[in-house]
């Protein structure tokens, strides 16, 4: 079984990053749903786990901040816990880290305007239009957002234009909504379950 996620990849540790992404669409397009010859060496099932070990991979590997805590974890301890290299604590141990120069961008400097407080309050549909919308009306740029949620802004800026070919599975894709709207001062879960249902549509 592949136990790290360059294996997944099939990449070598010292892999430059743009390789990263080479291999990242080889693989998915190996073992997509696509390819007629996965299912003579994998069940559907098999196939759907290795595709998402194969997004968590690269959502770790792809981005920069992401990939250093990795390696850090792999390559600098002689006894490795694998719990330590899973998706879920790389980015708990990414949260932690860079805490202290998180900015609330809840109390980012902008100018008030009451019609658009009035339409974000009122709107129920969210997509990926209103969510630019609301974070250029609270001067966040990209590069702030990235930043501050870890996510790379090339995810962030397909999120917002809702180009499925350019972004991870749903369920990444949802968890990446979670953090903006957080982040932008909104109800998450609101804005991820309406979020959703017009990405679904798009997909």
């Amino acid at each position: 079984m592949k136990s790290n996620f360059y294996e997944i990849l099939e990449l070598s540790t010292n892999a430059a990053q743009h390789e990263i992404t080479t291999a990242y669409d080889r693989a998915k397009t190996t073992y997509s749903g696509d390819n007629p010859a996965i299912y003579t060496i994998f069940s559907d099932q098999e196939a759907r786990e290795l595709l998402s070990m194969i997004e968590e991979a690269y959502s770790i590997l792809g981005n920069k901040t992401l990939r250093n805590i990795y390696d850090q974890r792999l390559l600098g301890q002689s006894k490795i816990n694998p719990e330590d290299l899973t998706y879920d604590s790389i980015l708990n141990a990414s949260r932690l880290i860079f805490q202290e120069s998180k900015v609330d961008t809840k109390k980012a400097t902008f100018t008030r305007n009451e019609d658009i407080e009035k339409e974000i309050a009122a709107c129920e549909n969210w997509n990926g239009d209103m969510l630019k919308k609301v974070r250029e009306y609270k001067n966040v740029t990209l590069e702030k957002l990235s930043e501050i949620i870890k996510v790379n802004s090339f995810y962030i800026k397909a999120i917002e234009a809702m180009t499925p070919n350019n972004l991870p599975a749903p369920v990444f894709v949802r968890g990446y909504v979670i953090q903006m709207a957080k982040e932008l001062g909104l109800n998450a879960k609101l804005v991820a379950d309406s979020y959703m249902k017009n990405y679904s549509k798009a997909n």
